[in-house]
């Protein structure tokens, strides 16, 4: 879109490192934005660090996308009104219409052919706005709501009074956080910037941690450079692949992704690293007395690549994103005192995919995941009754990494390629292997349930004794805990 016409030594720098002007102007905003989010700290009022919030945050997605930005004042400005004005109504209205307008711009601007080809647009900033809104609204809905008809996280995250303009300004721009999230909560924000709750009085420095971690973000943006040289997402789709055996397409098919993934290992470490600098991510002590920087932690790569439960890995991968489906789409769903169904998790899987987009890919890429997170399930279910030894036994944890990172890379294929015809085409190549092994375990759970393990009553009353409330850490974990725990289908970044 219109904005700020390139400069030539763009077009000259640009074409040197091998990327289009959007996306070198989006890595400049990128990299400048840790610099602003540390300096953010230093500015002494919140008043200031509003103005500041809201500033340089503008100017930060301005000079990547343009007029583009102006799209984040309409659904803001609709749900700001609605929640002064139909607070009752607020959760379900600001749902409607965000989700409405983020379809809008998804289809307006292609937006999922358009990355692919190396165009950025606003439709991305979108996303992350999206969720930040909706929470927002259900926030403030849930602070008409009496303490016991919410959970802890809803009741530590409500809202009672309603955000100033400047403050809801502040929390859409937030220094540059629309460049690639991650989502996080007004009350948390709120209170980062009045310096109380977690943040209340002396804030340590985040420097090294957060510095730490963009060094960490320019290796996998190097590993992805490199190797996308000889595999990327077109690589599926050409005949070279075509023409290959059966196990080397299968090995192909576990490159390509994997790769693909450091993509956003990249994004996301140069976003925790701004939000470290700033002292937002700052999460209290550990039990030994060290500072953690760890309150919006988007992943964790060696607990994604090295990963021997399908179930686990939303707890580690796009962690920020699955905590807004679990607490504002999956529980939400969820009938109080019945446990969770598949319905309810394949519908929090929908929502997901059209949130990332209207392509085929992405509808058969979360929907096939809703497969992954059950079959693992299954499995879980006969490991429980083993003993530890043959649980823990090598080769049978070197299976179940294959069986997850095999699936895990069988179904991505699809959120690569987007197109349906495409996308079967290569799950078609090794013969539907992976639908294959996910179903043909849930069937045989079917015919074959797996034993209940019993309990014996002072074992029980113990469990029960030692009970404690939900700490922060594991209310943000994913929806996908609860495969391993739930009596029934659910599952889950």
């Amino acid at each position: 879109m219109s904005g700020v016409p390139p400069f030539q030594w763009e077009n000259d720098l640009s074409a040197i490192i091998g990327l289009t002007v959007s996306e070198f102007r989006f890595a400049i905003s990128f990299f400048l934005s840790v610099f602003i989010s540390w300096c953010w700290r230093f500015v002494p009022t919140s008043q200031g660090r509003h103005i500041y919030a809201v500033v340089t945050g503008f100017c930060l997605i301005y000079y990547p996308f343009g007029n583009g930005c102006f799209h984040a004042l309409v659904p803001s400005t609709l749900t700001y009104a609605i929640m002064r004005y139909m607070r009752p109504q607020a959760a379900s209205l600001a749902w409607l219409i965000n989700f409405c307008y983020l379809i809008a711009c998804h289809v307006s601007s292609a937006s999922g052919t358009a990355w692919k080809e190396g165009h950025m647009d606003f439709t991305g900033a979108q996303m992350v706005l999206t969720l930040k809104m909706i929470s927002a609204a259900v926030c403030y809905h849930d602070g008409l709501m009496p303490a016991q008809e919410l959970t802890p996280y809803q009741e530590a995250r409500k809202l009672v009074a309603m955000p100033s303009p400047l403050e809801w300004l502040s929390y859409i721009f937030a220094s540059g956080n629309l460049l690639a999230g991650p989502f996080f909560e007004l009350r948390d924000y709120r209170d980062y910037i009045q310096r109380q709750g977690a943040w209340a009085g002396a804030l340590p420095s985040g420097l090294l941690p957060g510095v730490v971690r963009l060094l960490k973000a320019l290796l996998c943006m190097a590993f992805h450079l490199r190797m996308t040289q000889g595999f990327n997402a077109s690589t599926l789709e050409s005949a070279w692949y075509y023409s290959q055996p059966l196990w080397s397409r299968i090995v192909v098919l576990y490159l390509v992704p994997t790769i693909y993934r450091y993509k956003y290992y990249f994004a996301w470490a140069v976003a925790e690293s701004g939000l470290t600098v700033s002292g937002f991510n700052y999460n209290g002590k550990s039990d030994r007395g060290s500072y953690q920087w760890d309150r919006y932690v988007n992943t964790r790569i060696r607990h994604v690549e090295f990963q021997t439960s399908l179930a686990k890995l939303p707890e580690h991968w796009n962690v920020c994103t699955g905590l807004f489906l679990r607490q504002y789409v999956y529980e939400r769903l969820t009938v109080k005192g019945k446990p969770p169904t598949f319905f309810t998790l394949i519908v929090t899987q929908l929502v997901s995919g059209i949130w990332h987009g209207l392509f085929p890919g992405y509808v058969l890429f979360f929907i096939s995941s809703a497969l992954m997170f059950q079959s693992s399930k299954v499995l879980y279910r006969y490991e429980r009754n083993w003993p530890k030894q043959v649980q823990n036994f090598p080769l049978w944890v070197v299976a179940k990494w294959a069986y997850t990172t095999f699936c895990l890379n069988y179904c991505a294929s699809a959120f690569m390629i987007l197109t349906f015809k495409e996308s079967l085409a290569v799950w078609r190549s090794i013969s539907f292997l992976g639908h294959f092994l996910m179903i043909a375990l849930i069937l045989v759970s079917v015919v074959l349930p797996p034993r209940t393990p019993k309990k014996s009553m002072p074992a029980i009353k113990h469990e029960q004794h030692q009970q404690k409330p939900e700490s922060q850490s594991s209310l943000k974990t994913n929806w996908a805990a609860d495969t391993h725990t739930a009596p029934t289908a659910p599952a889950a970044h």
